[in-house]
C-alpha cells in the first residue's frame, strides 16, 4: 500500500472530496476534513492534526494556474498538497508524521532529497524577513515538487514539502517560466 503522502499526491488534479482525504489521514487521528467555504475561486483546507495544507481551486483559476482545461465550474480541484513542519505556519506544532514520497521524511536533509529526486531545477539560498533557508524544486511529469529548508542554530531542517500541479507554484510561473510554467 502507498504511503498516505503518496495517496494524497495522487489526488492532485482531482475533485476535493473531504471524506476521501479524511480516509487517507485516518491513521493520523484525523476524524473529519472541512468542506470548502470560500466565495473566491480558491481555498485552503487545513488538517492541523496531521500538519497538512491542501490548496483547492475552481475553474477558471485552476486552468490559469496549470494550463489544463477543467470544465466543471462547481468542482473544487486539488492543486497542491503541503506537508508541513513547525515554522511553516503558526498553527503547525509538529511535523507531518508520515513518510514522504521517494523514501524521504520531514527529517531528511537537502542531500537526501537530492539523492531521492536527482538534481533540482531550482536550488536557491533564500533570505526573507523572518526566514533564512534553502529552496529545492523539481519539475516532474505533471507535477512540481518543492522542498523548503530553514536554517536553525545548528542545522538545516525541512519546513515544508509541497507537491502541486504544473504551474501552481505561483511566483515561479512568473519568475522562472522556462522551468515551472505550464
Amino acid at each position: 500500500m502507498n504511503e498516505a503522502s503518496e495517496q494524497l499526491i495522487e489526488m492532485l488534479g482531482h475533485p476535493y472530496i473531504a471524506k476521501n482525504v479524511q480516509s487517507v489521514l485516518q491513521s493520523f487521528g484525523v476524524k473529519r476534513m472541512p468542506a470548502p467555504n470560500s466565495y473566491f475561486n480558491d481555498d485552503i483546507i487545513w488538517s492541523v492534526k496531521s500538519s497538512i495544507r491542501i490548496d483547492i481551486y475552481r475553474m477558471p483559476k485552476i486552468n490559469d494556474l496549470t494550463g489544463l482545461r477543467y470544465t466543471n465550474q462547481d468542482e473544487w480541484i486539488i492543486g497542491a498538497i503541503h506537508f508541513l513542519a513547525p515554522g511553516s505556519d503558526d498553527r503547525i506544532k509538529s511535523p507531518f508524521p508520515g513518510n514522504l514520497p521517494a523514501g524521504i521524511m520531514m527529517s531528511s536533509t537537502p542531500i537526501e532529497s537530492v539523492k531521492a529526486y536527482g538534481q533540482p531545477e531550482l536550488d536557491e539560498e533564500c533570505e526573507w524577513p523572518g526566514f533564512s533557508g534553502r529552496l529545492l524544486a523539481w519539475r516532474k511529469p505533471g507535477i512540481n515538487i518543492a522542498i523548503e529548508y530553514a536554517y536553525s542554530e545548528t542545522q538545516m531542517r525541512m519546513r515544508s514539502y509541497t507537491a502541486c500541479l504544473i504551474g501552481c507554484i505561483g511566483a515561479w510561473r512568473n519568475d522562472n517560466p522556462e522551468v515551472f510554467a505550464p
